[in-house]
């Protein structure tokens, strides 16, 4: 960070109103857009100074940073490190500012850092920090993005592999554009047309002359008439076969009578957490919902969410 006269410019307008947005309505799609600006965002992090550090020099940068609110540039002992937040929980987050106007007037911090949220996320989400997530603008929105959301975006970064790019993104496209033709075949043909669904995908991904490496044992599907309104199907990736990727499994929901659709998805945790419930939508927007349920308890958890209400 080099030394300005001034605090950097910070365009977060768009993020705010987001914020706001959601507030008021507390959607899984209003949270997606938020989480898709923090991507682009650079926020203000407040940090301490580190207690080594020449007490005269950090009254002299105090002075210089006009209280943390212009930046200097720190190095060495003088390395600046996240102040944590701590809740009535016991639970610790990193305080995020998406500008000066959030930050109380009497309110100084010995640091501020101006860096990518992105930068932001991959921090919180290491494990002896022992955080529970990132609180944006404690004073004004309070808004807490949990360490699941922040493991979703940083995952973003990584490459996906192909079997998990087609059971979120090709999968779920060829089930949206015609759900009944998909809820008929997968009832029917079972393991041989997820198998079919898969080798169609892969050849288009990596070309004709590509081998395609799975089998159709790789694959395990449940398909069931729950009710009028409601059938189901459950295609297994199989863990320990040839499909190794970050998708467990996935759950068509179907409802013959409206024509209405869900997309699910069971993807592995990160390291010492536990497996995690995505939704897929129409656009292919996929959205972290929560824990996903327990093994054994899958379907029974989903017929609960699933949200028209004749599962009589």
């Amino acid at each position: 960070m080099s030394e300005q006269n001034r605090e950097p410019a910070l365009h977060n307008e768009a993020l705010e109103e987001a914020m706001k947005t959601f507030k008021a309505d507390q959607t899984n799609e209003n949270l997606v857009k938020i989480m898709t600006h923090l991507e682009k965002a650079t926020v203000m992090q407040p940090a301490m100074i580190p207690g080594g550090a020449d007490q005269k020099e950090v009254k002299e940068l105090l002075e210089k940073s006009r209280g943390g609110t212009a930046p200097v540039k720190l190095a060495g002992k003088m390395q600046p490190r996240p102040i944590i937040l701590k809740n009535d929980k016991g639970e610790q987050f990193f305080a995020v500012f998406t500008g000066q106007s959030q930050i109380p007037g009497n309110q100084k911090y010995p640091a501020m850092m101006f860096l990518p949220f992105k930068e932001c996320s991959k921090m919180a989400v290491r494990e002896e920090l022992k955080l529970s997530g990132v609180v944006l603008n404690p004073f004004t929105d309070n808004l807490v993005i949990h360490k699941a959301a922040l493991d979703m975006m940083n995952r973003k970064d990584a490459q996906i592999s192909l079997e998990d790019k087609i059971a979120r993104d090709m999968l779920s496209k060829r089930f949206y554009e015609d759900r009944q033709c998909f809820m008929e075949k997968i009832g029917s043909e079972k393991e041989a047309f997820a198998f079919a669904c898969y080798r169609e995908a892969w050849l288009k991904e990596r070309g004709d002359a590509a081998a395609f490496p799975y089998r159709q044992e790789d694959f395990g599907v449940i398909a069931l008439n729950i009710s009028d309104t409601l059938h189901m199907a459950r295609i297994g990736l199989a863990e320990g076969g040839a499909v190794k990727g970050w998708c467990l499994c996935v759950f068509c929901c179907y409802n013959p009578k409206s024509g209405d659709g869900i997309y699910y998805l069971i993807v592995k945790g990160a390291p010492k957490q536990k497996n995690r419930l995505l939704a897929v939508d129409e656009q292919g927007v996929c959205t972290e919902l929560s824990e996903a349920p327990e093994e054994g308890s899958e379907l029974y958890e989903l017929i609960g969410r699933v949200p028209w209400a004749d599962r009589a």
